[in-house]
């Protein structure tokens, strides 16, 4: 029994040794069980003649002030501007790991003069010159450097492509602010010609209460859905309010004064959008690029851990030249040079190392259980969004129907009421189920175009999954 945990120990210290003297044990992608295709596709959402976003997807909706408003947001956020500090931070820690890589040189220049006295005899004064170059470089025989310095390279690209994800999600944010803008515009205008059209009604009843033909309940009960009308129209305004403060802050600016020019969402066009397979997400999304990016880096950052554990070589070099006389400090014979390597290893360190190695492995599990999750995540979203086009498409034709046949129904109303066929209650219900209807339609349209916004967002924002350029320090040099 001994033998055989003792030849099992054995085989794993060995395997161990040649991971960390090769300098990394390979890293290998997730497996994943990705879909081979969408369920809404073969239940109900049509495709033809639809496109997958592309990098200006935006731009499909057809309305040049949405395009200049998305430029202003991906030149002016401020999200996005941090997301590019973090990304400039990313790539000097990068660049203080990979220095490691590289021997340290130092120089040292030094001037002496000395003054001695003593009674009776001359003064003496000695001045000595001494200049030196120091070198040292700790060989990376375990790999514990090239693994820190590649896992700082990957968490570079994890921000890369993090910051990818923050202008795609802004753009998202942006196009929907601009749909809520025009859709309470559209409902506040619905509103006021609903009043108009009770207030005009309320003349009507109390014309024919002064002459006596009407009973004060009616009367009332017009007076009442008047009010109600009205008492919408302050939702509405502060509806339109928030989401154009919402939007003004997207672009950088201050909330104060700022206003847009569209007004309904007719302005507009309601792009075609599909989703290829699901497969394809694993590169259309930078989220999930960022994710596996990280991952990588903490599979790098426990090779590193794991080769700390083992002896550390250095080598050193120290050389110069020394004399009494400037003139001569470089001439022959005044140069000295002394070389060293050294090894060393830590006996006893209270299990901090240990330690350190499995915090690394921790870190891992941590970032691979939020990758798969994050993949998941994915799928939900691309699943829910196709769901939500089909199904908000079917919802608005049906209201626009409703919405036709009940304004129908209250024209009819009218006319038989005025004919004394009906009561005056029979009009005030179909009044207000031909305006719940005109509502309904606003909200359902409304709901038409965010579920485009939110398949193109789930399928990656039209991104061509290539590594995005790093930026420059002058994007976020300014400090005030």
């Amino acid at each position: 029994m001994f033998k055989v945990r003792h030849n099992m120990m054995t085989s794993r210290f060995v395997m161990l040794i040649s991971c960390v003297s090769l300098g990394a044990c390979a890293y290998h992608p997730p497996q994943l069980d990705m879909p081979p295709g969408w369920d809404a596709l073969g239940r109900n959402v049509a495709t033809e003649g639809a496109v997958v976003p592309d990098s200006t997807w935006w731009t499909h909706f057809e309305s040049e002030e949405l395009n200049q408003l998305v430029t202003e947001a991906q030149a002016n956020n401020h999200d996005l501007k941090a997301a590019v500090a973090r990304i400039l931070g990313a790539q000097a820690n990068a660049k203080i790991a990979s220095g490691a890589l590289f021997p340290l040189l130092g120089g040292t220049f030094n001037a002496n003069r000395s003054v001695r006295e003593n009674p009776g005899l001359p003064t003496t004064r000695t001045t000595s010159y001494q200049a030196s170059l120091q070198a040292s470089y700790q060989v990376d025989l375990f790999g514990q450097i090239r693994n820190s310095a590649w896992a700082a390279d990957e968490r570079v690209e994890a921000s890369l492509f993090a910051k990818e994800s923050t202008a795609i999600t802004l753009t998202s944010d942006v196009i929907n602010a601009y749909l809520q803008v025009l859709s309470a515009r559209e409902r506040l205008t619905l509103a006021d010609s609903r009043l108009k059209n009770a207030e005009e009604i309320l003349r009507i009843l109390e014309l024919q209460r002064r002459v006596g033909t009407l009973s004060e309940l009616e009367l009332a009960q017009q007076r009442s859905a008047l009010a109600t009308q009205r008492a919408s129209l302050p939702t509405l305004r502060l509806a339109e309010q928030q989401a154009l403060n919402g939007l003004a802050v997207l672009l950088g600016r201050v909330p104060e004064n700022f206003s847009i020019k569209g007004k309904t969402l007719a302005d507009i066009r309601l792009p075609q959008v599909t989703a290829g397979i699901p497969s394809t997400l694993l590169f259309r999304r930078p989220d999930l690029r960022a994710a596996e990016a990280s991952l990588k880096s903490a599979h790098y950052d426990v090779n590193a851990a794991r080769a700390a554990r083992f002896p550390s070589i250095s080598l050193t070099a120290n050389g110069g030249t020394a004399s009494s006389a400037f003139d001569n400090l470089f001439s022959a014979g005044t140069m000295f040079y002394t070389l060293a390597g050294s090894l060393a290893q830590t006996i006893f360190a209270g299990g901090r190392l240990e330690g350190a190695q499995q915090a690394a492995q921790a870190q891992y599990r941590e970032l691979l259980e939020t990758y798969r999750q994050t993949v998941l995540a994915s799928l939900r979203d691309t699943e829910t969004a196709l769901d939500a086009v089909y199904q908000n498409g079917q919802q608005f034709e049906y209201t626009r129907e409703a919405s036709t046949q009940a304004d129908e129904a209250y024209r009819l109303a009218v006319l038989r009421y005025r004919s004394g066929i009906i009561d005056f209650q029979t009009v005030l219900n179909a009044q207000n189920a031909a305006f719940q209807a005109q509502e309904a339609v606003v909200q359902s349209e409304l709901s038409r175009f965010t579920a485009v916004v939110g398949l193109s967002l789930a399928l990656g924002g039209g991104w061509n999954g290539e590594l995005p350029a790093a930026p420059l320090l002058s994007t976020v040099s300014d400090t005030n």
